[in-house]
């Protein structure tokens, strides 16, 4: 019997509360899907070639989760604070009408566990649901192929999001319902009365007299860490950020303190020519500001810091998903009899599509005189030099300038060995005319690539030897190995003929690169299929590095980037709209003798619905605008920031539906308050 009457009212307060069950329940999804990362098939298959940089990011959930936990807990406190108050009248009449304070203090927890445990029931399937699309996804993504999906659940991650989210419950819920038992019927029965409105200390009385002053003021402070985030941010130094941090944070909180002057001007010019509730909706959003904008400016911020966060890991994934130009598999160093050796042998030939020496060395100038059948050794970018130094200046143009100035030994590559890896990739070979080289440029560096596609469309020179050479109008960009046997910045695709006057086969040791069988890659997926000949490589004893490593490289980094920000990005989300809702929510519940005193001066319920409508849309809007306008500067700053992260129009799409789908989440908690008010303002009718 007492377990369904708990039941009962558990449905009930599910019904009337349904944005914070919600809240709820993403909260347990958030917690399950970072909790199960190390189980998800990407992660599996990077402890194979990052195993140290998993490990340490996998010692970061747990700090994730803590945090988290410690964010869930006054949530729940809160959310819970609300609810008990709303019931205080139902508490005090089960006491007045014999029930004991022990058993009201256990059907308060009864009713929580049992919303906890349909909370799970409905959080725990739709988190493994989402955790096995995402590691589909990715695994089908990043190459391992559908084939290569395994289903797993993580039974750590399960166990520990049920307990944490229990021992939330549980402990915000004791303490609140341990006070609300240990209180008397009368008490219990007298806090349903409107509660008086709070007297201003005469100190905050003068300040609120200067609350023009103080908006102004706060605004001032946002601008100028506006301004330093976007000058100075870029250099990353924490004293910079964290005094960025300590302006931004003051102005926020100074800005919505002085933001009730301009809303009560604002109502008292407009209160003249307006009719029906105007003045009404005005004053109540100019108390809610008043009295909570303290909140209101922990709300902004938290919602500044999901959107930042979001925009970080949208980048990040976009970024850095993209690895650098897969050109070839495989790199060799050794020599030519033990590499040619191993590829042709028996268990490597059915995996191999083609293998070729890659030709490249540095430039030696030399001191000392040379012979008069030798040219001379020495090279200069002066013409190119010239034509950059035309260009607009820019923090890129000295960085080129200055990179270039030191690349007084620069590698040259062969023609013959670029062209060849150009053809194993089907693009188009270069063809040089007389006197002409071509420009090469690591992925790495793309921050001066744009400059140099402009230069090089003038076909400005270069000194190699005696004689002047035209550069090309294209800027060569494709990796010339699989991933760091070695990075050039900015070298020169030259004719063979140069390249062995000037390097000839000095090198002690040659690069060979190697492709794979593509029907192999086709069938078994890139991941795989480079994993299990990595397999075979490892027995041979060759020196050797594959595209593999930088694949994995960058999957880490973009599972660290986007998963923990997206994350975080959830957690500020819900927190600051359900503080945010709840908060008006109480402030409506202590004047609703305002609306029942207007109600009857002749005002329809509909009205006064419509009157609390736009008070939310207000009241929400205030806090998103703020955070909004931060977010911009935030956002521009990060992306100058990281150099690489670019805001390119493929990233600039994916940020776009990010706030998107920012905007719909925002619209779908305000229409949920604006249900529950409606709720609450219909009581009224009863009253009457």
């Amino acid at each position: 019997m007492f377990f369904n009457f708990i039941k009962r009212n558990s449905r009930k307060t599910r019904k009337e509360n349904g944005v914070y069950f919600a809240s709820l329940i993403i909260s347990i999804v958030a917690f399950y899907v970072i909790l199960s990362l190390g189980e998800q098939d990407v992660m599996v298959y990077l402890k194979t070639v990052e195993s140290n940089a998993v490990a340490r990011l996998l010692l970061m959930i747990p700090i994730l989760y803590a945090v988290s936990l410690f964010f869930v807990f006054f949530l729940v406190y809160f959310a819970n604070r609300y609810q008990l108050q709303q019931r205080s009248h139902e508490f005090g009449m089960y006491l007045m009408m014999g029930m004991r304070q022990s058993k009201l203090f256990a059907m308060i927890m009864g009713e929580t566990l049992w919303n906890g445990f349909v909370a799970l029931c409905i959080g725990v399937p739709v988190a493994l649901f989402l955790t096995e699309l995402i590691s589909l996804a990715t695994s089908r993504l990043i190459g391992m192929g559908i084939i290569g999906h395994q289903f797993r659940i993580s039974w750590v991650g399960l166990g520990l999001t049920v307990f944490g989210f229990i021992v939330v419950q549980v402990l915000a819920v004791f303490i609140l319902s341990w006070r609300m038992s240990r209180k008397e019927p009368a008490d219990l029965l007298n806090d349903q009365k409107d509660e008086s409105q709070r007297v201003l200390s005469p100190v905050w009385s003068m300040v609120s007299l200067l609350t023009g002053a103080v908006l102004l003021l706060g605004a001032i402070f946002l601008c100028v860490a506006y301004v330093l985030a976007v000058l100075y941010l870029r250099s990353l130094d924490y004293r910079i950020f964290a005094l960025i941090l300590v302006i931004g944070i003051s102005g926020t909180f100074i800005l919505f303190r002085g933001l009730g002057s301009l809303i009560g001007a604002w109502v008292k010019r407009k209160s003249s020519s307006s009719t029906g509730l105007f003045v009404f909706t005005g004053r109540q959003l100019q108390e809610n500001v008043l009295h909570q904008w303290s909140s209101l400016a922990i709300s902004s911020l938290l919602i500044l810091m999901a959107m930042v966060c979001f925009a970080f890991g949208t980048s990040t994934a976009l970024n850095n998903s993209a690895t650098s130009s897969r050109t070839v598999d495989f790199t060799f160093r050794g020599s030519e009899e033990e590499i040619v050796s191993a590829l042709t042998s028996d268990k490597m030939k059915p995996y191999i599509e083609s293998y070729y020496v890659m030709n490249l060395g540095q430039f030696w100038p030399s001191d000392s005189e040379m012979s008069e059948n030798t040219a001379s050794r020495t090279f200069s970018w002066s013409g190119l030099e010239e034509s950059i130094s035309r260009e607009k200046n820019s923090e890129e143009k000295e960085n080129l300038l200055r990179n270039l100035s030191m690349q007084d030994m620069p590698y040259f590559i062969s023609l013959s060995s670029y062209n060849t890896m150009l053809i194993s990739i089907n693009k188009a070979p270069i063809i040089l005319g007389d006197d002409e080289v071509a420009m090469y440029s690591d992925e790495e560096f793309s921050h001066s690539h744009d400059i140099l596609k402009r230069v090089l469309q003038f076909n400005p020179t270069v000194s190699i030897g005696e004689k002047q050479y035209e550069l090309v109008s294209t800027l060569y960009t494709s990796n010339v190995v699989a991933d760091r046997a070695i990075t050039l910045s900015y070298a020169l695709i030259v004719p063979d003929d140069i390249y062995d006057s000037f390097i000839g086969s000095s090198q002690d040791s040659h690069l060979w690169n190697m492709a794979l069988n593509h029907d192999f890659v086709q069938e078994k997926g890139l991941m795989q299929a480079m994993y299990e000949v990595e397999q075979l490589m490892n027995t041979s004893g060759l020196d050797y590095e594959s595209y593999l490593s930088s694949m994995g490289r960058q999957l880490f980094y973009t599972v660290a980037g986007s998963y923990t920000t997206f994350y975080l990005g959830i957690m500020f989300l819900i927190i600051a709209n359900t503080v945010l809702g709840l908060k008006f929510l109480m402030q409506q519940r202590s004047t609703r003798h305002r609306y029942y005193t207007v109600a009857m001066l002749g005002a329809s319920i509909e009205s006064l619905c419509s009157s609390a409508r736009k008070q939310i849309w207000l009241y929400f809007g205030l806090v998103i605008s703020v955070a909004l306008i931060s977010s911009i500067f935030g956002i521009w700053s990060m992306l100058n920031a990281f150099l690489s992260m670019t805001l390119s129009l493929e990233n600039s799409m994916v940020i776009a539906i990010s706030l998107i789908a920012f905007i719909v989440f925002e619209l779908c908690y305000i229409w949920m308050i604006q249900r529950k008010s409606d709720e609450e303002i219909k009581k009224l009718k009863e009253i009457e």
